[in-house]
């Protein structure tokens, strides 16, 4: 883009994080509070087949010919995959991290409480 031209690559580049972000956000929007480690992966079968029907959709837009000319796109190598995956878990992995601190706190409010109440339980 140095030239201020867009290239193929460049909007394969472009569509593919964005349907990347999607897809790694569905996956940690599936519980507020819950990790998806906890849920598990794998538990809602409709929800396996919507990300999987995405991700097929995504690599016919980039791989397949006929797409290819209609969306733009061209091939991309595999350290392109590695570079996308790892840039868009970044929503999956902030998202799990805040559900964990969340719980955390939420049991130290608990703990608190419960400490709280045996300690006025134990004035004489």
């Amino acid at each position: 883009m140095s030239d201020n031209k867009i290239t193929p690559r460049d909007t394969t580049m472009t569509f593919t994080c964005f349907v990347f972000f999607d897809m790694f956000n569905a996956l940690s929007c599936r519980s507020q509070t819950k990790s998806v480690f906890t849920i598990g992966f794998f538990t809602n079968k409709m929800f396996v087949l919507a990300v999987g029907g995405s991700i097929v959709g995504q690599l016919l837009v980039i791989y397949f010919p006929p797409l290819q000319a209609v969306f733009q796109t061209e091939a991309l190598y595999l350290s392109d995959f590695l570079f996308l995956i790892s840039l868009t878990s970044s929503v999956f992995i902030v998202a799990e991290l805040r559900k964990f601190l969340e719980r955390r706190y939420e049991r130290h409010q608990i703990y608190k409480k419960q400490t709280y109440y045996y300690d006025e339980l134990n004035i004489v």
